[in-house]
């Protein structure tokens, strides 16, 4: 690797301090002569992350970020608290291990204090902090360094090693969570619908990033690559652009509204004995369908008559999110489906399999529960575990709950900032990602707000109309249309169903807090809306859901939103301070 001269003089002022302070900790502590120092261990699969140092110390591990910089930035205490948080969760020799992530200003001295959860330390105080830590047992390095690092990809990369015929990385926080469960059943499930020529009805659940799309694929490809045929199906044009273009084919991956257009109002018979639709709730009900196509039917009702032409058998999975109906028609619900088992278009015994939670949802059938159908953890990352019912506190109004769940998340390395400068929440993300460009992050905006304009967030219809999803989420900072260029931006139509690493999510007037409860700006709509502020709600719920690695909340300065930043500060974000004079560091 070709260093800079900057790098070879950082470099040599590390070596430099470790010396000294290696040099001291072994006269304090005889143990310390047994530890293991690494040097720019690059993470695997990481795009060339890596952290400066890493020390196998007494039964636990020190992570050090050399910065020479005379000020502090707060990107730079979440990122060597990242390399942390990464190492002890993705690493297999570190699992069961404390992992301490250390950021050393090296232009101070005498300066030692904990800030979250990143030990701030000069580089004279290195040996002292050390030599605080209780003995323990050796770490040996070379079996540390054979050790597995395998972090869960997005759900991007997660598809092209699928239809790669690639196996997912075997992390036993996914594997314990039930993807491989959940896929196992769907293809039990299918089986038996072929052995017995029968039509079943099947559906997966999971919260937002439970890998419920993951669960869709793999069923899809594995099923192909077997006698059967096998269709992917979404409504979710975005969502679509992105997979299609991600794998470079249009086989597996298709429109769902186009689908049921070729094979729900014509005579013509789909090749494939499963289809599987991604968000199952959010299916257009039978009012909607009249007024956007002229069809007097319900998309579970097109669907399911589809599914009795098949011959032979036909296995339908529907992919259920919670709480994702952004769009008006979408209201009915997993109700809608029941509805069109019940409807002329159902002339066959159709069996039905769901998480035990749905039985209730359809009265008089006999419907046979599976748990493993059920996918109630987030794989996106397990510090953002508690991110859900943080976001669902937080816009039920319940601030003290959310709070709560917002100490976890901050515990657990997930930050949750606000800020009344985009400008600022640019140059967070951009410097605390800077030199990782299989990273993704990028602006999230609601499609109703109106001021958000005002500062350079293009929002409306037209301009979001002419982003070109698939470069937006494909491809690397410099790009033109990347995300990562912070130039054009997507709504919650844009971006439900996908994932950033980081989101900048900039609230609107169309929501906000009044003192009391959450409101609406009034709009005007074409289309009458059974519940318009359910609606917005979930929108708002999509906007917060979409990041891998923490959130950064621009709230813009206007005193109309003034309340609305007391109600985010009330439920645990924080404000975003990014850079901290080391002055103030003591």
């Amino acid at each position: 690797m070709h260093a800079s001269n900057s790098q070879v003089e950082a470099w040599l002022e590390e070596i430099d301090a470790l010396r000294k302070s290696l040099r001291d900790l072994a006269i304090a502590r005889i143990d310390s002569l047994e530890w293991s120092l690494i040097f720019e261990f690059e993470l695997p699969l990481e795009g060339g992350r890596r952290p400066d140092v890493i020390v196998l110390g007494p039964g636990r591990i020190f992570v050090l970020e050399f910065k020479q910089d005379p000020i502090l930035n707060r990107s730079s205490l979440d990122q060597v608290a990242a390399y942390a948080r990464d190492l002890s969760e993705y690493h297999s020799k570190s699992h069961g291990i404390e992992v301490i992530p250390f950021l050393v200003p090296t232009k101070t001295s005498k300066k030692a204090e904990v800030r979250d959860v990143v030990q701030i330390v000069s580089p004279d105080k290195i040996a002292s902090v050390f030599d605080g830590y209780p003995s323990g047992p050796k770490i040996d390095l070379d079996d540390w360094l054979e050790g597995d690092y395998a972090p869960l990809p997005t759900l991007i990369a997660a598809a092209k090693m699928i239809f790669s015929n690639e196996r997912l990385p075997a992390i036993k926080r996914a594997e314990s969570y039930g993807v491989a469960r959940a896929v196992s059943r769907l293809k039990e499930i299918a089986n038996g619908s072929l052995q017995k020529s029968e039509r079943s009805l099947a559906f997966v659940s999971g919260v937002p990033g439970a890998g419920k799309t993951l669960v869709g694929l793999q069923f899809v490809y594995e099923e192909s690559n077997q006698s059967s045929q096998a269709i992917f199906l979404s409504g979710n044009g975005p969502l679509v652009e992105v997979l299609r273009d991600a794998l470079q084919s249009k086989a597996f991956v298709s429109d769902l509204h186009a689908f049921i257009k070729s094979y729900g109002v014509t005579s013509k018979v789909p090749k494939q004995n499963i289809i599987v639709f991604d968000e199952a709730q959010r299916a257009w009900d039978s009012s909607h369908m009249l007024l956007k196509k002229d069809i007097p039917y319900s998309e579970p009702e097109l669907l399911i008559a589809i599914g009795e032409r098949i011959p032979g058998w036909a296995t339908l999975v529907g992919l259920i999110g919670h709480g994702q109906e952004i769009h008006t028609g979408e209201e009915a619900g997993i109700a809608g489906w029941f509805d069109a088992l019940e409807s002329k278009h159902a002339t066959s015994d159709w069996k039905v399999y769901a998480p035990p939670r749905f039985a209730k949802e359809f009265p008089g059938k006999s419907v046979i529960e599976y748990p493993e159908l059920d996918l109630n953890h987030t794989l996106r990352s397990k510090q953002a575990e508690h991110l859900h019912m943080w976001v669902h506190h937080l816009l039920e109004g319940q601030f003290a709950e959310a709070s709560t769940y917002a100490q976890k998340i901050w515990v657990q390395n997930f930050p949750i900032f606000i800020t009344r400068s985009l400008e600022q929440a640019k140059q967070y993300v951009t410097s605390r990602f800077e030199g990782e460009l299989s990273k993704r992050y990028g602006i999230l905006a609601s499609s109703k707000d109106q001021i958000l304009p005002e500062f350079g967030i293009q929002n409306g219809f037209q301009d979001t109309k002419r982003v070109k999803n698939a470069r937006w989420y494909n491809e690397n900072l410099g790009t033109p249309g990347s995300c990562c260029n912070m130039q054009e931006v997507v709504t919650e139509f844009g971006c439900q169903g996908l994932e950033l690493d980081m989101a900048i999510v900039a609230w609107g007037n169309d929501f906000k807090w009044s003192g009391k409860e959450w409101e609406l700006r009034k709009m005007r709509t074409r289309i009458p809306q059974a519940d318009p502020h359910q609606l917005r709600l979930n929108s708002y719920r999509v906007l917060l859901t979409r990041s891998r690695e923490g959130i950064i909340i621009f709230i813009p300065p206007k005193s109309e939103l003034d309340a609305t930043e007391h109600a985010l500060l009330a439920s645990g974000a924080r404000v975003l301070e990014y850079q901290l004079p080391l002055e103030e560091i003591s």
